[in-house]
């Protein structure tokens, strides 16, 4: 049985929801409470899966109260529902909470924003992990990002495309911004998935008041080789979406697929991230055996984890509300076998791209190329198999022009 605590100071609300979604889903224990303190002596009693709450309460409001869920009950997937547009409220809830759904919204919406966070449960089954990624409010940022965007946003004359440049960089920045804007706040009636877009959309101001509300991008303070690690991830995660974006577009696949690919790509190594910043000391373990046994990372975080980036990643984009087909990616982009398609797609272009991506960079840093990981009973599924040395030339050009940038 699964718990949700809807949280509104209306009485109407709060019986209209009551009388409503107890016809809806059977499956559901609903409760219900008229203020914070009232939430929060009943999610003390029943652990909620899913808090809903109203954002402009008398008192503690919205913001607050999942400010204190986040700490007390880290587990629970946090939805604002609210009319409340300043752009101040808004801003104060990112952090604390995963979605934003505005009112009035019916109820189908309701529902499947709710399922949806309780089907993430079976794609994280470790409880310490769902608490660990639940509990986030802002992805750590290396401190050159950081730095690099606000010396951008002090210049007037700082164009959306460098900007987008300095965001797109930042796997950290990719997935707050998209987070931001992909909110009901927005009345957007199609998904952001171009950073380009998302800046355009939330504006500089609204940039400016992301860094100084929540410090989303705040400086990574914790050990040195987990800052190196990470920028290397940044680095890393930016150039597989240039690789999946240009294979995407070689294998002539839909616009609507080419032009998510370098978000994708970035938003593919979320998962890694998070294990860096929380869990530095075990991911150096993680790492080491991945130099000294050459395992894949994906098998040596799983084995020390009890689940590895792909699926911790998804779980965290899936609890802010990112597409599914893009959550999806994510949490398979290791493992595309284990879905059901017979067609290329964004899934399969990311695979690829990271084992080129991998293959290559290995190649041109010792002279030798790795044997390869690429399944290729997979591509022969897909029946593209003979595409393969085409892509790998894709990852050797842009592996080429990384390194005339760094040089």
């Amino acid at each position: 049985m699964s718990v949700i605590l809807f949280v509104d100071d209306d009485k109407n609300i709060l019986d209209g929801l009551r009388r409503r979604l107890r016809s809806v889903r059977s499956g559901w224990e609903l409760h219900f409470a008229h203020d914070a303190e009232s939430a929060l002596a009943k999610a003390a009693e029943m652990e909620p899966d899913v808090v809903v709450s109203d954002m402009r309460m008398p008192g503690t409001d919205g913001a607050e109260l999942l400010t204190m869920m986040q700490e007390k009950h880290p587990h629970s997937a946090r939805i604002i529902l609210s009319g409340f547009a300043e752009e101040e409220a808004i801003l104060r809830t990112v952090g604390p909470a995963h979605q934003y759904l505005a009112k009035p919204c019916d109820d189908q919406m309701l529902v499947e924003t709710i399922e949806n966070a309780l089907d993430l449960r079976n794609l994280l089954t470790n409880p310490d992990l769902r608490a660990l990624v639940g509990g986030i409010d802002a992805l750590a940022s290396p401190p050159i990002t950081y730095t690099n965007l606000v010396k951008a946003l002090e210049n007037p004359l700082t164009s959306n495309e460098q900007l987008t440049a300095i965001v797109a960089s930042d796997i950290a920045l990719t997935a707050e911004i998209l987070k931001l804007t992909n909110s009901a706040y927005f009345a957007v009636s199609q998904k952001i998935t171009s950073v380009s877009q998302a800046i355009r959309m939330i504006g500089v101001d609204t940039l400016k008041a992301l860094a100084l509300f929540i410090g989303l991008f705040r400086s990574f303070d914790g050990p040195k080789p987990a800052v190196t690690r990470m920028m290397q991830l940044c680095k890393r995660s930016q150039q597989l979406g240039v690789v999946a974006t240009l294979i995407a577009e070689q294998e002539k696949l839909p616009k609507e697929v080419i032009s998510v690919m370098a978000a994708v790509g970035m938003l593919s190594h979320t998962g890694s991230l998070i294990l860096y910043a929380y869990r530095a000391n075990e991911m150096a373990e993680v790492i080491k055996r991945v130099e000294t046994e050459d395992i894949p990372i994906n098998v040596a975080e799983r084995d020390q984890f009890g689940a590895a980036h792909p699926e911790i990643g998804a779980y965290l984009l899936g609890l802010w509300g990112f597409p599914s087909a893009m959550v999806q990616t994510v949490a398979y982009h290791h493992r595309p076998q284990d879905t059901r398609h017979t067609e290329m797609n964004a899934l399969s272009a990311i695979y690829i791209a990271q084992h080129l991506a991998r293959e290559v960079a290995i190649e041109s840093r010792t002279g030798q190329a790795p044997e390869s990981r690429i399944d290729l009973e997979y591509l022969e599924r897909l029946g593209k198999a003979d595409r393969l040395p085409v892509w790998r030339e894709i990852a050797h050009v842009v592996e080429e022009k990384y390194r005339e940038m760094d040089a």
